[in-house]
């Protein structure tokens, strides 16, 4: 069965998207830039830094906050209109999908591109349905970051090359040989990562502030939709599906 729900997204990006050329308001004016306001949102200075650096090359004029958690991005969005966050995937605070569903809820229109070193194959389409206009690999190109930037900022939404082959793959094949980790839920994707690097129910029930039952109830779908039996298979499976574990 083709998934509707996919179908439909995959309908409004093309509608949205693949019938306006990328110089249609890409390039933003000198005064135009300096309305703009950006806030990166990750936790190494490194990176926050990196962007910033792209930023200013791409648009000087613009104006850069930075925040070095999740909590902090979102106080600072509650007293600062911004319209950009660069947001990282796995930010202290956040770490979840919920992230935009608050950010959303503090400033209803913000746009949300996500930055993250998780495999843009199992988590982008995930992000984008959710609400985040862009999802972008932090081992991509400077000049692939100025440009997903610029099609954000322009109200488009971003998608790298493999994630538009991905998504209509998934249209044209039904689905076939699909990936095993994709038929984990948002939440049970999140019970998963944090099992594989060595919470146990209790710890994952403390981070995700939900009842130790509830987290054994999605371990317990984890294995069974991945059949599998203990955490060591369950390594193995994310390790074999999980491109950016092979690289």
């Amino acid at each position: 069965m083709v998934n509707l729900s996919l179908f439909s997204f995959i309908l409004n990006y093309i509608f949205k998207t693949w019938f306006r050329t990328f110089e249609e308001n890409s390039f933003l004016t000198q005064h135009e830039q300096s309305k703009k306001h950006i806030l990166i949102a990750d936790d190494h200075g490194v990176i926050r830094y990196g962007i910033m650096l792209i930023l200013k090359d791409l648009m000087p004029w613009s104006e850069i906050s930075q925040a070095s958690s999740f909590n902090e991005a979102l106080d600072f969005i509650k007293d600062t209109k911004v319209d950009l966050v660069i947001l990282d995937i796995n930010l202290p605070g956040g770490n979840n999908i919920q992230m935009l569903e608050l950010l959303a809820a503090v400033q209803k229109n913000v746009k949300v591109l996500m930055f993250s070193a998780y495999d843009e194959n199992m988590y982008a389409t995930r992000y984008l349905q959710a609400g985040a206009k862009g999802y972008l690999h932090k081992q991509t190109s400077n000049d692939e970051i100025k440009k997903a930037i610029q099609t954000v900022l322009s109200g488009r939404i971003y998608m790298s090359e493999d994630v538009k082959d991905l998504m209509l793959n998934k249209i044209l094949n039904n689905n076939d040989n699909q990936n095993p980790l994709e038929s984990l839920s948002n939440r049970e994707l999140e019970v998963a990562q944090l099992l594989i690097v060595g919470n146990g129910v209790s710890d994952i029930s403390t981070m995700l502030k939900i009842q130790m039952s509830t987290v054994s109830t999605y371990k317990n779908r984890i294995f069974e939709k991945l059949s599998v039996i203990n955490i060591v298979q369950l390594v193995d499976k994310f390790r074999l599906w999980n491109k950016d574990e092979n690289n």
